[in-house]
């Protein structure tokens, strides 16, 4: 048995409790049983309502997780129509998740916003919507049921860590957004990209391992290339 402890980021949301509709911190039971799967435990990290300032000590991974828009802010861009679901906390919150794991050395898992969040973390920025930045082949932005769903194929760099993390070169995923990465940020590379070139996956070039998938491996939980990356951050 691994015997770790991975920490996983989550937002709030309003679910229904004995006073009614409240906010919550809110998490999908898939981490929590991935990590299980590979005999590791997990703790959650919501948003704080103070200035953060973790110490990772006792965890072992760490995963940002996806979620609402991120503040454009954070990448010294005004908000266009399109932005929704914003978390100034959330940003905060995970930024200074972020780094710690790098100061601490803490394997990463970054997924969809925290994909996105990861780049920006390290100096990039987003187009704030990907059909108004001209991508238009594929629709992108697939909720609810399509959450589930094969959406769409993403090629993976080889000689990558995704690559060596998968061994495969073509993956067929998932799609839940509709923003992007746009400038990619300092100590980073691409790992992988849809048809249309969206950037789909991202990995650090330093002695940090992180890496960043724009799709939601834990909604396809039982595909092989999900729970390889889940094996990668715990084993």
């Amino acid at each position: 048995m691994s015997n770790l402890t991975i920490g996983i980021s989550t937002g709030i949301k309003d679910a229904k409790m004995s006073p009614g509709e409240i906010p919550c911190a809110v998490l999908s039971v898939e981490f929590i049983k991935l990590c299980n799967k590979f005999d590791a435990q997990a703790v959650i990290f919501p948003p704080q309502f103070n200035i953060p300032n973790f110490s990772l000590k006792g965890i072992d991974g760490l995963i940002i997780t996806g979620g609402g828009d991120i503040d454009p802010s954070n990448y010294n861009e005004e908000p266009t129509s399109k932005l929704e679901r914003v978390s100034l906390k959330r940003d905060k919150t995970e930024l200074n998740l972020l780094e710690a794991a790098e100061k601490e050395n803490i394997k990463t898992l970054a997924i969809c916003r925290g994909h996105q969040l990861l780049n920006i973390y390290k100096g990039g920025n987003l187009h704030q919507d990907i059909f108004d930045a001209g991508y238009k082949e594929i629709d992108h932005a697939k909720p609810y049921e399509n959450a589930v769903k094969h959406i769409h194929d993403v090629e993976i760099e080889e000689n990558s860590k995704l690559n060596k993390i998968l061994n495969i070169n073509k993956l067929n995923v998932n799609s839940i957004h509709h923003q992007a990465i746009k400038d990619l940020g300092e100590d980073l590379i691409v790992s992988a990209k849809s048809t249309d070139g969206i950037i789909e996956g991202i990995e650090t070039t330093e002695e940090w391992e992180a890496v960043g998938v724009q799709w939601h491996p834990e909604y396809i939980s039982e595909d092989k290339a999900s729970n390889d990356l889940f094996n990668w951050l715990i084993n």
